[in-house]
């Protein structure tokens, strides 16, 4: 009798452990998150880990903390490789060394102008570019999505109407590529994390940053810098929420199907947020004092034409470290959509 009720009781710890369906019962996973709540891509996310948790009954838990409270940006890789954090939302634009496929349609400037084609970008470079996913894995993760930005003008405490007017002026950069674009025209490159734009304005750190009209309201930068000027200085994916390897591999084949699933829908709800809040912003911005500016055609072209060929560089760069087929590959993936 005492024998079967051991085999009882084991029984029973069994399922509560496993579950009815054989996989692991449900465990929180922490997500490390540079950004703040109120931003459209803190919204997705929110609405993904929701669905997340209701769509595999709660096999699935994410719990996602704000503004670095469980890392800075550029300490979210290290987490993850140790075991401290199983999701992050963080740029690979701050680990060039590390992604440099993944970081390249975040880091590479003046190479889009329209939001949409980030979210076809990004899907089919992941699709059909093998090395995406296997970089990820060198690196013990996965890219499960990628957030969207509205394009990023040239925010300035005072304006700058031709390239001449970017001589000697700090602006905030990122990446590899950045830095060279603000280099060409004249500028001087800082690098900043989001979190410190705007003390860096308030206190002259930085002169100017790209920076995208619904991120400005966000992060209130209307009431340190009054100057958005129409030329996009970048546009493109920001940062990809991704999961620990070991996390991914212990799901089950159904779970990974569902949150795949999820991902698409979430890149794509960003998508269309982002862009509703990009025209909200700017009726905010005005009634706040920002003024616009259009940046001459002719200006606009004089810097593009000052730049390195980025495009040219990426590929040498990877075909370096005996990537160049994938990197091709890429490159003209990118100029395809951005044809289209």
């Amino acid at each position: 009798m005492r024998k079967i009720q051991t085999i009882l009781v084991s029984c029973l710890a069994a399922f509560l452990i496993f579950g009815a369906s054989g996989t692991v019962s449900a465990k929180m996973l922490k997500m490390s998150s540079q950004w703040t709540e109120n931003t459209p891509g803190g919204q997705v996310d929110l609405w993904w880990a929701d669905q997340i948790r209701e769509r595999t009954n709660g096999e699935v838990d994410i719990k996602i903390f704000w503004e670095g409270q469980l890392g800075k940006g550029k300490e979210n890789l290290g987490l993850i490789q140790e075991g401290a954090i199983e999701l992050a939302a963080m740029s690979p634009g701050y680990f060039p060394a590390e992604l440099p496929f993944h970081a390249a349609p975040n880091s590479i400037p003046m190479a889009m102008s329209e939001v949409p084609q980030a979210t076809e970008l990004m899907e089919r470079l992941l699709q059909e570019v093998p090395e995406f996913d296997m970089e990820a894995q060198r690196n013990g993760m996965k890219a499960l999505f990628f957030h969207h930005l509205n394009p990023y003008l040239l925010v300035c405490k005072e304006p700058a109407m031709s390239v001449a007017d970017m001589n000697g002026r700090k602006v905030r950069t990122w990446g590899k590529d950045m830095p060279r674009m603000v280099e060409a025209a004249g500028g001087v490159a800082v690098t900043l994390g989001l979190a410190e734009l705007y003390e860096g304005l308030q206190k002259g750190t930085v002169d100017c940053i790209p920076f995208s009209v619904d991120l400005m309201v966000s992060y209130k930068i209307y009431e340190v810098a009054k100057h958005v000027h129409y030329i996009t200085l970048w546009e493109g994916p920001t940062n990809a929420v991704w999961i620990s390897s070991n996390i991914w591999n212990g799901f089950t084949d159904e779970q990974r199907a569902i949150i795949t699933e999820l991902s698409f829908e979430a890149a794509r709800r960003d998508r269309d947020q982002v862009l509703a809040a990009g025209e909200e912003a700017i009726g905010i911005l005005k009634e706040n004092g920002v003024q616009f500016h259009d940046f001459p055609a002719d200006e606009a072209a004089k810097w593009r034409a000052a730049n390195p060929d980025f495009f040219a560089d990426f590929i040498a760069d990877m075909t370096a470290l005996g990537r160049g087929e994938d990197a091709e590959k890429t490159i003209q993936i990118w100029r395809e959509v951005v044809a289209n």
